[in-house]
């Protein structure tokens, strides 16, 4: 093993927008403990936060260590918060490992580019003739679509009480021939606007990239997918149940499968819509994308995305946003099929009420399949390595979304302000979860426990540290022997 590597680095070049934070990753390794992570960037107005803990996939090099604990508390997860005060520039940065005594080494030293601007040039749209304050612009991100959805879908726009609108499509990277045939079904109609990305980038950037194309001459932004069916008053109901608090509105869909037949009249069939509670939201959020339409203004704030950790949703973070402005809206019917095909449930999920004792049982009932005499040890095992990677990429990111948000908008609701101290990282965090569950249950309110489990993922996050520091050298030597013997 390396004495010291970034896992996850610092991306050549950052828009911070209103402010921003990313997470670097690595391990650093010497004959002392590894106390703190420090960068150097001469005149970037940027702070580094570390967190320090077990790098228990490199124990095995520890057996001929003369310090376990050195060895074994190496790795980390440092926050790089960048300023939206930072000048653009080219910043000459270095990341030092700072271990105990006077030992530092140079884990980088590359340029970090900060820019005043958004990668993409927004779209020009003239909106000729359009009612001011009623301007709108639909976001689309397409990859591969087939055609005979993504017609039924360019359709269904086209056909819109809502007049003023602009539809931009961002494709991900999809074949040329793919999008030659998107060019065709779009014709020659000037409200359509395509762009294609290269390379591929996945969902949430290509989303992320869509909004960016967004001009300053509108009034409100809608989210689409490339295969749904909108009926002919979305925008139309969606607008008008905007007052002047909403920040987002978003509405019911129904669920159709692949021949067009209905699998449920409601999104909200096993699963209570709320959206006015902040920490239901923040846990478990409720708005989808496409069911979405938001103010345009709410764009300073949400763009850039938050860097991606763990399996991020780019309607979950708009949601969040959305409420810490404001409030949102809700139509209570349908306004489009979504169409689900075979056993895909992205975009539609049923939570079902599990509580901790039925949690319990079905943990019992698993461990009944492990044979011998490790049967609970085992068990103790899943639970740690379950926890932990809850931990890093669960609760890490809503910690980084709580993070931007409060760089953002030092002016938030309240309310808002108050729901995210969830995830502060801290022993209150993990208090205000519990209570929020508490809330949550009396409420009747269903987050699949989202709240537990996190809080779980923090105490066993912070309980490792702990045990692994105390007991460093009892942990290596034992692993060492079964290891040996084995």
């Amino acid at each position: 093993m390396k004495d010291g590597e970034l896992e996850q680095t610092l991306p050549d070049t950052l828009w911070p927008g209103g402010g921003t934070a990313c997470y670097l990753k690595g391990y650093a390794r010497s004959t002392t403990p590894l106390k703190s992570l420090e960068l150097e960037a001469p005149g970037l107005d940027a702070t580094l936060a570390s967190r320090i803990y077990p790098h228990l996939h490199g124990i095995d090099e520890c057996c001929d260590d003369a310090n376990p604990k050195a060895c074994l508390m190496s790795a980390f997860t440092s926050l790089l918060k960048v300023s939206d005060k930072t000048n653009p520039a080219t910043y000459r940065y270095t990341l030092n490992a700072r271990f105990g005594g006077k030992d530092t080494r140079s884990l980088a030293s590359t340029e970090l580019t900060v820019s005043d601007s958004r990668p993409v040039e927004a779209t020009v749209i003239p909106f000729a003739g359009s009612e001011s304050g009623q301007r709108c612009v639909i976001c689309m991100a397409t990859y591969e679509p087939g055609m005979e959805t993504f017609r039924r879908q360019i359709e269904s726009i086209k056909a819109q009480t809502h007049k003023s609108w602009h539809c931009i499509i961002n494709d991900d990277g999809s074949s040329d021939e793919t999008l030659a045939r998107c060019r065709e079904v779009i014709g020659d109609d000037e409200r359509f606007s395509i762009y294609r990305n290269q390379p591929n980038v996945g969902f949430y950037k290509n989303f992320e990239t869509a909004l960016m194309r967004v001009p300053n001459n509108v009034d409100f932004v809608a989210l689409s997918d490339q295969d749904d069916d909108w009926y002919p008053d979305k925008l139309e109901s969606c607008l008008n149940a905007f007052n002047e608090k909403t920040q987002l509105v978003y509405c019911d869909m129904q669920i159709v499968n692949e021949q067009g037949e209905v699998l449920a009249d409601t999104y909200w069939k096993n699963r209570r819509n709320n959206y006015q509670d902040a920490h239901v939201l923040f846990l478990a959020n409720t708005v989808t994308g496409a069911a979405s339409v938001f103010r345009r203004e709410l764009l300073d704030d949400i763009l850039p995305f938050p860097q991606p950790v763990g399996q991020v949703f780019h309607d979950h973070w708009i949601a969040c946003v959305a409420r810490c402005r404001g409030e949102l809206g809700y139509v209570d019917r349908p306004l489009y099929d979504y169409y689900q095909y075979g056993t895909s449930v992205i975009g539609h999920c049923d939570f079902e009420h599990v509580g901790v004792l039925e949690g319990a049982t079905g943990l019992i009932e698993r461990a009944k399949d492990i044979p011998g005499m490790g049967r609970f040890k085992s068990v103790l095992v899943s639970i740690r390595n379950k926890s932990i990677n809850i931990y890093h990429n669960e609760y890490l990111r809503l910690h980084l979304f709580a993070v931007i948000l409060d760089m953002r908008m030092p002016g938030m609701n309240p309310s808002a302000r108050r729901e995210l101290t969830m995830f502060a990282d801290n022993w209150r965090a993990v208090w205000r979860m519990l209570y929020a569950h508490l809330r949550i249950k009396f409420a009747g309110d269903t987050t699949y426990n989202a709240e537990l489990r996190l809080a779980a993922s923090v105490l066993a996050f912070k309980a490792e540290r702990m045990l692994v520091r105390l007991f460093a050298g009892r942990l290596v030597r034992k692993h060492c022997r079964r290891s040996t013997a084995e």
